[in-house]
């Protein structure tokens, strides 16, 4: 054992995320505005006055009230600011639009708009097409909640221009889908009572139109639950749409070709790739292609109650048009983990996981989950110093840190299922 613990304790710290002994107090502090957030605030307040609230996007890369980013190319940054009247009434779209510049070398407010909606959802700051413009492309939902819509603005000579508007979307975003090394908007849409279900690609020429190109998706689609992108042979580049069906999640993979948008799946192909709404599509290995994940129910569970079986999860990925698998892992959506599972252990292991303690046993399979299974490894995460020291203390090995959360490992090495307990280690992949 002792060769083992010497192996692990040599490779964890390249698994460490943080300090181990680093306190949660400084994540209690709400931030304070920096030097030039305060300049900027300050600006817009002798704008419009003291009496209003700033409005945060709720997701995307820019998640504070103050956007900073060069908008109209003349080398000097800007600033965008989302921000609401405390004295209209509240069943108004009171959301606006500022942007403030350096005139002097001093934050000026140098325009002022309503923006299209409620609340500010997401921002993504991106040329898109040939046009040359920097575009300010803003979600915002309406005053019911239940509606979002997209807005593209760009910013040129002192106006705020709006150049794409008010169109409905679930979910947007702006990549190169085509290839053609330039980008273009995202839009998909869920079944609703006045649409049906759809994704939709806005290309931007050098005249400033959109050519839009639609596909229709599955009546069943009421929602997204992410988007990635990966390919879908050696040539083309796809979406893959993670789409909410009642309670489970279907991939859609769409790609362009000839600048239509197209589907690769069927309906039915689609609905092969059904699986509970946790489990979404993402680049597990780190490999720059995207595995949609098939759970299934492991070794010894299949006459347990739904709610105790553990899963083992096949992660699928895109060979000549066609879904194959690439490998199985053990995959811990709670702590943010998957341990990928060698193929000679397929079939022939199971696994216990103690809630109580939040450990995880990889064990030999032997036609029956009882207590006295061959123990291969163990995966306990502890949350508190006195349980990571009593893990230490029992010959556990800590690999990761994450947050508060710190991931100790004990490995049989004895068993002849364990090849190195090196390589073991390095099966196992943490989220980012």
């Amino acid at each position: 054992m002792k060769r083992i613990i010497g192996i692990l304790a040599a490779v964890s710290l390249f698994f460490t995320g943080c300090a181990f002994n680093s306190g949660i107090d400084t994540l209690l502090t709400p931030p304070k505005l920096s030097a030039q957030q305060e300049q900027i605030y300050n600006a817009l307040k002798e704008y419009v006055g003291t009496n209003i609230s700033l409005k945060y996007p709720k997701s995307g890369d820019y998640l504070s009230a103050f956007i900073i980013a060069d908008i109209d190319l003349d080398g000097r940054d800007e600033s965008i600011v989302f921000y609401e009247k405390n004295t209209l009434k509240t069943d108004d779209n009171t959301l606006r639009i500022n942007i403030l510049d350096q005139v002097d070398g001093k934050w000026k407010s140098v325009y002022d708009y309503a923006a299209a909606g409620a609340e500010v959802e997401k921002v993504i700051i991106s040329p898109l097409g040939s046009s040359g413009k920097v575009n300010i492309i803003t979600g915002c939902s309406l005053i019911n909640q239940s509606e979002k819509v997209v807005t593209i603005y760009d910013y040129s000579n002192g106006v705020l221009n709006t150049n794409f508007e008010n169109n409905y979307y679930s979910v947007f975003d702006a990549q190169d889908i085509d290839g053609d090394g330039a980008k273009e908007l995202f839009i998909a849409l869920g079944q609703s009572s006045s649409r049906d279900a759809s994704a939709a690609v806005y290309k931007l020429g050098e005249n400033g139109d959109y050519t839009e190109t639609t596909v229709s998706l599955s009546e069943g689609y009421s929602d997204y639950s992410g988007i990635s992108y990966g390919s879908v042979s050696s040539e083309t580049r796809g979406i893959y749409l993670d789409a909410v069906s009642g309670s489970s999640v279907i991939t859609e993979v769409l790609y362009m070709e000839d600048g239509i948008l197209r589907r690769l799946f069927s309906n039915k192909q689609a609905q092969e790739t059904s699986r509970a709404a946790s489990y979404l599509s993402k680049d597990v290995d780190g490999d720059g292609e995207i595995e949609i994940p098939i759970p299934s129910v492991l070794s010894g569970y299949q006459d347990y109650p739904e709610k105790e079986r553990l899963s083992i999860t096949d992660w699928y990925g895109l060979k000549n048009g066609s879904l194959t698998k690439r490998f199985s892992s053990y995959y811990s959506i709670s702590n943010g983990y998957n341990f990928i599972i060698p193929e000679k252990w397929i079939g022939k292991v199971t696994a216990v996981y103690d809630s109580d303690n939040d450990e995880l046993t990889f064990c030999r399979y032997q036609g029956a989950i009882h207590d006295k299974l061959p123990v291969l490894f163990k995966m306990c995460v502890a949350s508190d110093t006195e349980k990571s020291d009593s893990l230490a203390a029992d010959g556990y090995t800590l690999i990761r840190t994450k947050g508060n959360k710190h991931f100790w490992l004990w490995i049989n090495d004895s068993d002849s299922f364990i090849d190195s307990p090196s390589e073991l280690m390095f099966n196992f992949i943490f989220d980012k």
